[in-house]
């Protein structure tokens, strides 16, 4: 299953998520919290992960916490982390198996590149 680790260069407020398949170590880019209105923090609830569209292959990133559906998101049963905004599932662009791939939302499929953990 994969880490989500985010890449956010000094100075930037937006920073691409990552896989990192095989690669978590519980760095603070890596340690993700979930809230009571459905945000999933990092950096120690500094940043927030954010969808930057609603449409298949919109790419998610940490933004600063505003609260916005487009930062809301479902922890599924089924190991899916769904948007509340879009409904679709975060994912593993290209179900790349490569540490650093890109993660975007797509339609949900049951692929083992829509499966995350948590904890």
């Amino acid at each position: 299953m994969p880490c989500r680790h985010s890449h956010r260069p000094a100075g930037s407020p937006r920073a691409r998520i990552r896989s990192g398949r095989q690669t978590a170590r519980g760095q603070t880019n890596q340690t993700w919290t979930t809230t009571s209105t459905k945000q999933l923090t990092v950096y120690g609830g500094a940043k927030c992960l954010d969808a930057t569209g609603t449409a298949a292959g919109a790419k998610v990133a940490t933004w600063d916490c505003n609260g916005g559906t487009n930062q809301q998101w479902n922890l599924n049963s089924n190991g899916t982390i769904t948007s509340v905004q879009s409904g679709l599932c975060l994912d593993v662009t290209g179900a790349s198996t490569t540490s650093g791939a890109l993660v975007e939302l797509w339609d949900c499929n049951g692929g083992s590149n829509q499966q995350w953990r948590l904890g």
